[in-house]
């Protein structure tokens, strides 16, 4: 319960002792004047009294709140009224999807006002029904109006698991107060996973998300973080309460719980595919990326119908059309522009073969693909891709809550006591076979890269050799250019001109050589 404020707290107390004060004025006149009442200079000075405090109230009305519109100037007019005789309801500014309120706000009675910033939006109710769904600016509330959910436009990133401070696999009686166990085994619980040998597995999921809204850009109007009164409204009515259990209340379930929850339910879906050693072991291909369907298509609004054109616009546009005639009957033929082939866009080069990857890898991939796209790679209960695809029905979901994920991780993986011997001593016997496994691949694919290197430069030199001899003279001619463009390719070098220094030199008397002769 809120505390009662004090009778001098109140807005009515000032206007009795305001009262109060002119009867005392007025008594004292009357003293002095004798006795004699001036009855049309009392009314002539209430009547100045409550002008002033009209225009008083309706000035000071246009800076209480940031509104340009004159009827809004009018409601806070009416609201400093309301506000004065104590009638008034909550008064509360949002920031960052916070309320900033005094004590007691939210739970007075009547109309109100709400002024969200940017980053903030906000859905009203009734006692049985939602009522309006509010984004940045100034909002003015009904009496029976309140708030059912605020919402914040920033990109949110929640994560799940256990905290630093945290031992998921510490026995009960290892904890000094048991309220500190239940909470530490409640964070544990919700992302522990089992693989497919029947190892737990405790993580930390990591989600990014935000409303599905696209910032406003440059001049246009909205929020600069996205505000969307649709999606909006769609995650505030996908919220719930939870289940009690026990004496505990039953919870309001926030809009954006969402993602974590869905995600830690991926990340136990998947890990039952991989054993322990495969989450570590770049023994696995990727799956590959599947075709998504069209975004849909925005409605055009229909174009009004052309206005009808004024004598002047028919005659500049005979004359435009007329010009053009001539102008395409003095250009020739031959003047079009045409497309080499070798200025021909290419077509676009296929993706490099898919590197073995880790199972952890490829959970992380599945679990953001899941949640970002509609359609998704398959897998079979081994980890392996399977052909076609499906649709996810995870994306479905978070686009029914008007919600969009940009990443999802998982990371910090923790294991038993004895399983995390076991993973150290494996390393420890199996690392300098892995060194040995990544050095030969290593000198594998150096050697790969200096043959493709040798052909780009073999391809490269006898592409420059050849435009250089284009339509030579003679044989003469076309030997002289040859040894010309090769100089130049070498001096154009320095690691090849510090090699071949002599070869230069050589190069230079057969050219003097050849021009003496002619």
């Amino acid at each position: 319960m809120n505390e009662e404020k004090r009778f001098y707290q109140r807005p009515r107390f000032a206007s009795i002792v305001l009262g109060i004060l002119l009867v005392v004025i007025y008594g004292i006149e009357y003293k002095y004047q004798s006795g004699i009442l001036n009855v049309p200079g009392i009314l002539l000075d209430l009547f100045l009294l409550f002008v002033l405090v009209q225009i008083t109230v309706a000035f000071y009305a246009q800076f209480v709140l940031p509104i340009q519109k004159r009827k809004d100037r009018s409601i806070v007019i009416g609201r400093l009224w309301l506000h004065a005789r104590g009638g008034h309801g909550p008064a509360i500014f949002v920031k960052n999807g916070r309320l900033v309120e005094s004590k007691g706000e939210s739970e007075k009675k009547g109309p109100g006002v709400l002024w969200l910033d940017t980053a903030s939006a906000v859905v009203t109710r009734t006692d049985v029904s939602l009522k309006h769904t509010l984004g940045p600016g100034v909002h003015f509330t009904d009496k029976d109006e309140k708030i059912a959910s605020v919402i914040s436009l920033h990109t949110q990133t929640h994560r799940i698991g256990p905290k630093k401070e945290d031992e998921p696999f510490k026995a009960e009686k290892d904890y000094a107060p048991k309220e500190e166990y239940q909470k530490a085994n409640e964070r544990r619980m919700a992302v522990s996973a089992i693989t497919r040998d029947g190892i737990e597995v405790v993580p930390n999921i990591s989600v990014t998300f935000k409303i599905d809204a696209a910032p406003a850009k440059g001049k246009e109007k909205g929020s600069r973080f996205g505000y969307d009164e649709n999606a909006v409204e769609r995650a505030v009515k996908g919220e719930g309460v939870s289940a009690a259990s026990g004496k505990d209340e039953p919870k309001h379930v926030s809009w954006n719980q969402l993602p974590a929850l869905i995600a830690a339910d991926l990340w136990r879906e998947y890990l039952g595919k991989f054993t322990l050693n495969e989450l570590f072991s770049a023994s696995r291909l990727p799956p590959s990326d599947v075709l998504q369907p069209p975004a849909p298509t925005e409605v055009k609004a229909e174009s009004p119908a052309p206005a009808k054109a004024g004598i002047f616009t028919r005659m500049l546009r005979a004359y435009n059309d007329r010009f053009e005639k001539r102008l395409k009957k003095r250009m020739p033929e031959e003047q079009v522009p045409t497309i080499k082939a070798s200025e021909k866009p290419e077509a676009p080069k296929k993706a490099a073969d898919p590197q073995p990857t880790t199972a952890l890898q490829i959970i992380n991939q599945m679990m953001k693909a899941r949640m970002t796209q509609a359609n998704v790679p398959v897998l079979d209960e081994s980890g392996q891709p399977l052909e076609g695809f499906r649709h996810s029905q995870e994306f479905d979901r978070l686009n029914e809550r008007g919600i969009k994920v940009a990443s999802v991780s998982v990371s910090g993986l923790q294991f038993n006591k004895a399983v995390e011997t076991e993973l150290v001593n494996h390393w420890n016997s199996s690392w300098l076979l892995n060194a040995k496994a990544d050095q030969s691949r290593i000198e594998r694919l150096t050697a790969a890269y200096n043959v493709n290197g040798k052909q780009k430069a073999l391809h490269e030199h006898a592409s420059n050799l050849s435009e250089a001899i284009n339509d030579p003279a003679d044989v003469a001619a076309a030997v002289k250019a040859l040894l010309k463009q090769t100089q130049s390719e070498i001096k154009l070098n320095d690691r090849l001109l510090r090699r071949t220094t002599r070869e230069v030199q050589d190069i230079e008397d057969i050219i003097n050589w050849m021009e003496s002769k002619v």
